[in-house]
């Protein structure tokens, strides 16, 4: 073909009108004119990496239009904005273009399009399976081209935006109309189904989509959604699917369950390719919903639900259309809220009236029966229940009223295990939208088999202690969760207030008559049941009374928690041994009494035995064991006393003569009351002796055992009195502790070892070491010890350093914080402290290690079997071992063979006392011995 020829030809192309096929007879013609195999026209992509065919010619026909990267390709040149040439062996210089490989393409010749901005938006291209030599006419011809194509493809992209444009005016005044008759709809509802309804029909009709339905979020199970409303082309779609908003499920990654997750509007234009929609993929394209609009309803707590719309095309949501939907579903709202408010007073002003009219029977059974019957009727419930809760067994409860269905029903017992109402008790208050029969007590599945909600307050009293349950439950799921919780409080509180008065009045008159330790009748109650069998007029009545020993030492050290503990689990025992005639109360600390009413003698000691055989098994309180034993004193109505205070008091000397007795039990006799009359006469006597200065000091020696040498002393009292004798300190100090004179005592010797260390100094004679002085445990909790101690030195010129304080182990356990600070303050002021008696109190390490103590005393009752017991031996060794470790001293007491003295020493000990050595000796004896005195 010509130049001339080729032109004209050309020409007859240019003049032909805009439209879609203007590119395909573009592409042909070029191909007809350039006598080539291939021709080409493509747009350059928004990303400038890619482009696409507007239309392809090969080998005589026209081709599927493709688009493709521009990297490594020919045409990579061309928007450069210049002719791209290659005559022949095009491949060779591209050999990953696979487009250029696929055809087979041996030349090419590629031209850029401008736009009316001077970039170029696309390009024109021609390939030859033959070399092309001479490319100056195709130039021309593709630049002409090329012009014609540009202003082509600025044409066609304008008319599209104008019909985009036009596509979005028509979309948004849709919204527009449909958000204007909504707001209308919305101002004269006055019924929730029926405006969902409305809103899902307008939506269809004037919004003109495909489909639309509003859905509630429900918080149970797998949170689903449930459609309320719908309308448009649903043809069962939404019974055929499910819908979930639970992150965790596989329906719940959808738009609906994104939306109420987030609160966000959610919008797919293309449902069939996006993955959140597989799951409902083929049952909405089947229904002809291609895009997806789904808009969150919201109140001021929480997203509630979902307006969901389907679109008919996968056109573009505009922005427009976007905002005034979201504004759409905000007053969709705002509308439910404010019916459901207005439906809420109406049922608030029911529940009122129910409320009121229930308080007409104000106490008492009719009172809980009748609230039942009114809080269902209130809620529209359709079984109610009321409930105290047991003390045991533990996750019961007792009712006091229970309706179903309108009925009364028996009050029976329940286990709440497992249970809806089990959860109520724990939490407070619960309310299960999707439930069965499976969530209540087995024992009343049969009557409540259709329970499908449920809503459960927990009664508190004053205090906040939980004392009962209220419930109330439904055939179908709750609508209204908050009005059912509110007016279910009000309820409540009434139930509460009333359960507790009557608590209250059955709490008064158990305090009154029962000890609160040990759930046992109290002094009171045992005084008025011994004063009712007393005047029964018995043939012979029975009065035990029990002391528990050694449970002061446990108080004192472990504390009244764990002699709380130890009192009630005695009790127990106590109570379990008892027969059907016995009564046991508590008087009082660790005393308890026993009535038996027409017995004798044999059967009061069979009860004692049981009484003490029952506390023969340690009591184990966090995980410590702990051994008591009673004595307990027998006395005999009519035989003992005449009267109930007089058959106490022989009953409580026959129990302090017991403690005496190897059995640990006695019965009263005459002779006990004068040996009664006795103690307290000696008693009277040591208070004159201390008061008087008749009391005496004598001295043990404590030595070294490698040297023998005099490394201090012990100061022991004595009492000589003028008509009882030597006292033995056996019985004298006990008897101190008994009547609250260990404090004078202790006193008394303080003031009598410093009076004696100065008598010494003054006839020119030392002891060496210390003076031990024991301290008891009455001392050590009084403020006034140090000034004591700190006066007595002063006075008689003694150094601090020259005396030592034992304390014994269990002293110092009576409250360690109290001992530990009043070590402190002694050792600060140079007095030396040991522990006396060490290993027979409940010491533990950790505190030990600090008390500020120079020394560790072992008692006496384990050197003394240490040769011939294994455990006596290991425990002296235990003990020596760790006051190593503590850098303190042993002295062992008790030393009386060499055999002793040479164990002691193998073990580490350095330090004893004890008969082998010295006894305790007279301040003049003691001098003689140790003091080199020639007196």
């Amino acid at each position: 073909m010509t130049a001339q020829e080729a032109f004209r030809s050309l020409a007859d192309c240019m003049t032909l009108e805009s439209s879609e096929a203007f590119f395909a007879h573009l592409v042909e013609r070029l191909a007809d004119i350039l006598c080539v195999n291939h021709a080409l026209v493509a747009r350059i992509l928004p990303d400038g990496h890619h482009a696409s065919t507007l239309a392809v010619w090969s080998h005589n026909k026209q081709c599927d239009n493709f688009t493709y990267p521009l990297a490594n390709t020919p045409c990579e040149q061309v928007i450069g904005k210049r002719a791209c040439f290659f005559p022949s062996r095009v491949c060779e210089h591209f050999p990953h273009d696979t487009i250029l490989l696929e055809l087979g393409a041996e030349a090419y010749l590629g031209i850029p399009m401008f736009g009316p901005d001077g970039q170029p938006h696309g390009l024109l291209a021609i390939l030859n399976d033959q070399p092309m030599d001479n490319a100056g006419l195709a130039e021309e011809v593709l630049r002409i081209a090329a012009a014609r194509g540009g202003a082509e493809l600025a044409h066609q992209d304008a008319e599209k935006q104008r019909e985009r444009h036009e596509r979005e005016l028509v979309a948004s005044n849709r919204a527009l109309t449909l958000f204007s008759r909504c707001n209308e709809m919305l101002v004269h509802a006055d019924h929730e189904d029926t405006l969902l309804q409305d809103i899902c029909r307008l939506a269809v009709d004037i919004g003109g989509y495909r489909m639309a339905w509003v859905g509630y979020a429900q918080d149970d199970g797998h949170r689903p959604i449930t459609p309320r409303a719908s309308a448009g082309a649903v043809d069962n779609y939404l019974d055929g699917i499910s819908l979930s908003w639970s992150e965790t499920h596989p329906h719940g990654q959808g738009p609906s369950g994104k939306s109420i997750r987030s609160g966000e509007p959610q919008f797919v234009d293309d449902l069939a390719n996006d993955p959140s929609c597989v799951p409902w993929v083929d049952a909405a394209l089947s229904h002809g919903y291609h895009g997806i609009i789904s808009l969150p309803l919201k109140n001021s707590d929480s997203t509630f639900g979902v307006l969901v719309l389907y679109q008919a095309a996968t056109d573009p949501i505009t922005d427009d259309e976007r905002r005034l939907l979201s504004e759409l579903a905000n007053d969709l709202a705002f509308g439910i809220d404010i019916l459901r408010a207005r439906q809420r007073q109406q049922r608030i002003q029911h529940a009122v009236v129910q409320i009121s009219t229930a308080v007409t029977p104000r106490s008492g059974d009719a009172y809980f029966l009748q609230l039942c019957e009114h809080m269902a009727s209130a809620l529209g419930a359709d079984a109610s229940f009321m409930a105290r809760i047991l003390a045991s067994p533990p996750q019961a409860v007792e009712p006091l009223a229970a309706i179903i269905e309108g009925k009364q029903v028996e009050n029976t017992c329940y286990d709440l295990t497992g249970t809806l109402c089990e959860r109520t008790l724990r939490d407070g208050a619960l309310l299960v939208n999707s439930c069965s029969v499976e969530d209540v007590s087995s024992s009343s599945r049969d009557a409540l088999h259709w329970v499908k909600a449920y809503a459960g307050q927990r009664l508190d009293n004053s205090s906040g202690e939980p004392i009962g349950l209220l419930t109330v439950l439904f055939r179908k799921p709750i609508e209204d969760i908050e009005f059912v919780t509110s007016i279910l409080q009000i309820f409540a509180a009434g139930a509460a207030a009333e359960l507790q008065r009557q608590s209250s009045e059955a709490h008064i008159r158990r305090l009154a008559y029962t000890d609160a330790s040990t759930q046992l009748p109290n002094r009171m109650a045992f005084r008025e049941h011994l004063d009712s069998a007393l005047l029964q007029a018995p043939n012979q009545l029975a009065l035990l009374l029990l002391d528990l020993s050694r449970f002061k030492e446990i108080n004192d050290i472990h504390g009244h928690d764990v002699g709380d503990l130890i009192l009630a689990n005695v009790a127990k025992r106590l109570k379990h041994s008892l027969e059907a005639n016995e009564f046991l109360a508590r008087l009082g600390g660790d005393e308890f009494v026993v009535v038996l009413t027409e017995t004798d003698s044999q059967a009061a000691i069979q009860c004692a035995r049981r009484l003490q055989a029952a506390l023969v098994p340690p009591f184990i309180v966090r995980d410590q064991a702990f051994s008591l034993e009673a004595g307990i004193g027998i006395a005999f109505y009519p035989d003992h006393a005449s009267s109930a205070s007089e058959l106490l008091q022989h009953t409580d000397i026959a129990m302090h003569q017991a403690k005496q007795q190897a059995s640990r039990y006695c019965q009263y006799q005459p002779v006990m009351g004068h040996n009664m009359a006795s103690r307290l006469g000696m008693a009277r006597r040591l208070a004159d002796a201390i008061d008087q200065d008749r009391l005496q000091l004598y001295y043990q020696a404590q030595v070294d055992l490698v040297s023998g040498d005099l490394i201090g002393a012990e100061a022991l009292c004595r009492w000589h009195d003028d008509e009882l004798g030597w006292v033995s300190p056996g019985v004298f100090i006990p008897l101190a502790e008994e009547r609250g004179m260990i404090g004078r005592l202790g006193n008394w010797v303080i003031e009598a070892s410093c009076r004696q260390l100065a008598a010494w100094r003054y006839q020119g004679l030392h002891l060496s070491g210390q003076l031990a002085i024991n301290v008891a445990t009455q001392q050590l909790d009084d403020q006034r010890l140090m000034h004591t101690l700190t006066q007595a030195a002063k006075k008689y010129d003694i150094a601090p350093r020259q005396l030592s304080l034992e304390l014994t182990e269990s002293s110092f356990m009576t409250d360690p914080e109290q001992a530990i600070s009043m070590t402190d303050a002694l050792k600060s002021h140079g007095f030396g402290l040991a522990i006396d008696d060490f290993g027979t109190g409940y010491s533990s390490l950790a505190h030990l290690k600090r008390f500020a103590a120079d020394k560790i005393k072992i008692d006496m009752s384990f050197v003394r079997d240490m040769l011939t017991d294994p455990s006596d031996h290991a425990i002296v060794k235990t003990i020596i071992a760790m006051a190593q470790n503590l850098d303190l001293e042993t002295i062992a007491e008790g030393i009386e063979t060499a055999e002793q003295v040479e164990a002691l020493q193998a073990l580490g000990c350095h330090q004893a006392q004890g008969f082998f050595f010295s006894r305790p000796q007279s301040a003049e004896h003691f001098a003689s011995q140790w003091l080199g005195s020639s007196c």
